[in-house]
């Protein structure tokens, strides 16, 4: 009995290692940046056209990046959900994949809202790399049930929410907009990976 429940463990983090390794560096940065305040301007991303350029590898670390308490912990539970499934029943290089794309399109569709709400400071933040992790498994198992609410649902909660948040605080557009940004990736990784499980049934 042990050794079923020691294997079924192995089996779980070898599933999910690009879930879990993700969810490390995010949890290795986000004690770096509170413990080391000057390492903000290294990793976090500027509205500043001018510093992107000149610290281009912030379009990806600011999605590797949390400075508040709250908003690691819903995202990287959420991630760590829905991340594992759709490891499990993908690979490890299509859920880093869509983290990545996600994140990286929503930190550039931010920066198109610039001119709009004209931003100060550094920004942080996964959401949109995660939102595309739940969108992108929601089209695949819609009516799985995960933190106790089916997966499509999750999608729609999340989607109305940054709108509503875009509606009521201008100020928060760029995030917002990022956010729904990695929720459109989710949804069209999510339709491509549907495309090929369905041909593969075939």
């Amino acid at each position: 009995m042990k050794e079923k429940i020691v294997e079924k463990y192995k089996e779980s983090i070898r599933d999910g290692r690009g879930t879990l390794l993700t969810i490390f560096i995010n949890i290795v940065l986000f004690i770096a940046l509170n413990t080391i305040p000057s390492l903000r301007e290294e990793l976090l991303m500027s509205y500043e056209i001018s510093m992107i350029l000149e610290k281009p590898w912030t379009l990806i670390t600011v999605f590797f990046s949390h400075e508040v308490y709250f908003h690691i912990i819903f995202n990287m539970a959420l991630f760590f959900f829905f991340g594992l499934e759709l490891e499990k029943i993908t690979n490890t290089k299509t859920v880093i994949s869509i983290y990545l794309v996600a994140g990286l399109l929503g930190s550039l569709t931010f920066l198109l809202t610039r001119s709009m709400i004209q931003p100060r400071g550094l920004i942080a933040g996964a959401s949109a790399a995660v939102f595309g992790i739940v969108s992108a498994y929601a089209i695949l198992r819609p009516n799985a049930v995960l933190l106790r609410s089916k997966a499509k649902l999750w999608v729609w909660a999340l989607f109305i929410f940054s709108m509503l948040s875009a509606t009521l605080h201008p100020q928060s557009l760029g995030s917002d907009v990022a956010h729904i940004t990695g929720v459109a990736v989710g949804l069209i990784c999510g339709h491509g990976l549907k495309n090929k499980e369905v041909k593969e049934s075939k």
